[in-house]
């Protein structure tokens, strides 16, 4: 999946969420990664699209196995 240079850091900090959410015990108050990626205020196909890439490259489920991002 390419990622433009506006979501890329954007993505990123909704993979930590993401990370930070399924990890941590009892009420989580951060923002989730829904809410980080509505920053984008992308499309509803974007969004979609966006949710599966923060999921699979925090699950790390293989579905997209040559898209990283971008160190």
């Amino acid at each position: 999946m390419q990622l433009t240079l506006d979501e890329e850091p954007v993505v990123r900090r909704a993979v930590a969420a993401y990370e930070a959410k399924k990890w941590y015990k009892g009420p989580f108050r951060g923002l989730t990664a829904d809410e980080i990626l509505e920053e984008l205020k992308p499309s509803p196909v974007r969004w979609a699209e966006l949710a599966a890439f923060v999921i699979e490259t925090a699950e790390g489920t293989g579905k997209y196995p040559v898209t990283k991002l971008h160190k």
